[in-house]
């Protein structure tokens, strides 16, 4: 999917194109409990990315429904702003544990989710996460921004309370639990430029590549399909049959007259 944005007004007359592609892979196995989704709609982009948990049928019934009502809420009531972000979130959050009461062997589902909001018309972009879930933003070969995962190792590290035994999927936070103890993290709008990308992916992806391999993808300019595909398997042979299940969407920000393959 291609989208053109009008950067900074029409009177300006700078395009940006922003192409979009998601893949979700099984990895090695028994079913896919993640789930990934996009949607255009007016002057708005959003992408989403959910990793689900819970037993049987109830991490990959929680993620699908992560990613179908987060795009579903954003569609009737698109915005930037933090206070309505984290509203519209709550209320995906909300109908989710209605789920859990009404699908008695679903009870303790939960998801990771992550989602990134471009507007056409500003240029702008936001992104907020939960869970271990990731959104990187780089700026050609450079991070600038990357997602803090909501994990008890992160925060055992963020304290200085490492012993080293804390599971690394341990999370503190997830969609599933009652709002009041639900942690989210929102970006500012940030104005996009030729050359930004964004990879959102779930932890499956990211445990098998570091910083430094992922920046130097922004200085090849493939086809953003192919360049998903080669991440996926990339980190699936790095896993040596072990794969969890693999997500992502890569958005990449070029000029108007850009060619990305």
């Amino acid at each position: 999917m291609e989208l053109t944005i009008q950067l900074g007004g029409a009177h300006e007359g700078r395009l940006l194109q922003v192409q979009v592609t998601q893949r979700t892979d099984i990895g090695n196995r028994p079913e896919n409990q993640d789930a990934v989704g996009h949607k255009l709609f007016g002057d708005w982009l959003v992408c989403a990315l959910a990793d689900g948990a819970g037993g049987h049928r109830g991490g990959q019934l929680a993620a699908a429904l992560a990613v179908e009502m987060s795009l579903s809420a954003f569609e009737q009531s698109p915005t930037l702003e933090r206070s309505r972000l984290l509203e519209l979130m709550q209320q995906v959050n909300q109908n989710i544990l209605h789920q859990q009461t009404t699908h008695p062997d679903c009870s303790d589902m939960h998801t990771t989710v992550c989602l990134l909001v471009i507007n056409q018309r500003s240029a702008q972009a936001v992104w907020l996460h939960v869970g271990d879930s990731r959104v990187y933003y780089f700026q050609q070969a450079v991070l600038r921004s990357k997602t803090r995962d909501h994990s008890v190792l992160q925060w055992m590290i963020d304290h200085q309370q490492s012993d080293g035994q804390a599971s690394r999927n341990a999370l503190y936070t997830a969609l599933g639990e009652q709002n009041e103890h639900l942690h989210m993290d929102v970006t500012e709008p940030c104005c996009l430029l030729a050359g930004d990308w964004f990879l959102m992916c779930s932890d499956g992806l990211w445990e098998h590549l570091n910083d430094d391999e992922l920046a130097l993808l922004g200085t090849s300019l493939w086809c953003a399909e192919d360049c998903n595909a080669h991440i996926h398997q990339l980190a699936f042979n790095r896993a040596l049959g072990r794969a969890d299940n693999l997500s992502s969407i890569l958005v990449f920000v070029g000029e108007g007259g850009a060619q990305f393959g």
